[in-house]
């Protein structure tokens, strides 16, 4: 079908069949309403947490938050196409809009790295503890700034080929550049982990549950949206409208599913609720030091006792 023909249809018909959309099929209507509503719910809970948390984490906060409102714009306009495929709006911006959804939750996750690294101590890592924040999430809006204009540019696809092309090719650089941001993310937490368990045993064991709870889900949410990156590097490699791209049982699993645990996870383990159990360690992390120094010194005095051993003092001194 050409671009003019293209241009003219509005709806499905004889003459404009579904399978010459971009996607090739009806976007379910149940299935993404189900992904608008839970984003919409944990919108507004990340909303309230924007208030309780605003003095501490308002900066994580708004991420998750913006994260969430895009997702939740991009199903409802799947939901707009579910009734109409043709409807080039919709298909464009939740086309954008779910591609760059997932680089605020991924930024938010690095925003959680430095102050854990502060608690569990620096010594543990060869990257400063300010390193672990800014340049993952400068790199992370980089990677969204790609996808978000290449994204704009691929929508194009159906009237200007040239153009769209060019910008799958961006929003590809776009989204390998953030699994290579979140790969090296995750390759030195792992490194900080094994230096700490080295040097500690299995210190994890010794944690509060809640803490425990918090580092556990904060690797799921890595791992899901480090999923949904390698299988968005794979769709988009194919083309715009290619194969994978017309399979919306995989884009639902492997896209929607992945995000939606990662966004609930970070609606029900928000740092606000881990303070307290963080602080502690911290406080705990702070005493042990202090005791493992007076002990180093106590050993170092009895090594070599003649650097401290008192003079003996004249008994003349203190004669008449």
């Amino acid at each position: 079908m050409s671009s003019d023909q293209r241009d003219n249809c509005k709806s499905v018909s004889s003459e404009c069949p579904v399978e010459d959309t971009i996607y090739g099929y009806v976007p379910n209507m149940g299935g993404n309403a189900f992904y608008a509503i839970i984003f919409g719910v944990c919108t507004l809970v990340q909303a309230y947490y924007l208030i309780r948390y605003w003095q501490k984490w308002k900066g994580y906060t708004i991420l998750v938050l913006l994260g969430c409102l895009m997702e939740c714009g991009g199903y409802a306009c799947r939901m707009l196409m579910s009734k109409n495929p043709w409807d080039g709006g919709s298909t464009s911006i939740q086309f954008v809009l779910l591609m760059i959804g997932p680089s605020f939750l991924a930024a938010a996750l690095y925003m959680t790295l430095r102050s854990l690294v502060q608690y569990f101590g620096e010594q543990y890592t060869k990257l400063p503890a300010r390193f672990w924040t800014w340049p993952f999430v400068t790199a992370d809006m980089l990677g969204f700034f790609t996808q978000a204009i290449g994204g704009i540019m691929a929508s194009m696809t159906e009237k200007y080929k040239a153009v769209g092309d060019a910008g799958r090719y961006i929003m590809v650089f776009g989204v390998t550049f953030q699994a290579v941001v979140m790969a090296v993310a995750g390759i030195l937490a792992i490194d900080f982990a094994l230096r700490m368990r080295r040097q500690q045993g299995n210190v994890f064991r010794h944690l509060s549950k809640d803490l425990n709870t918090f580092l556990v889900s904060l690797t799921i949410i890595f791992l899901v949206i480090f999923t949904r990156c390698i299988y968005r590097i794979a769709e988009l490699s194919d083309g715009v409208g290619g194969k994978m791209m017309r399979q919306e049982v995989e884009f639902m699993i492997l896209d929607g599913c992945m995000i939606t645990i990662s966004v609930i996870l970070l609606s029900t383990i928000h740092p606000g609720f881990y303070a307290n159990a963080i602080h502690g360690r911290a406080e705990h992390r702070s005493k042990s030091m202090r005791l493992v120094d007076l002990e180093s010194r106590e050993r170092s005095y009895q090594a070599a006792p003649e650097r401290y051993e008192p003079r003996p003092v004249s008994s003349n001194r203190y004669e008449m």
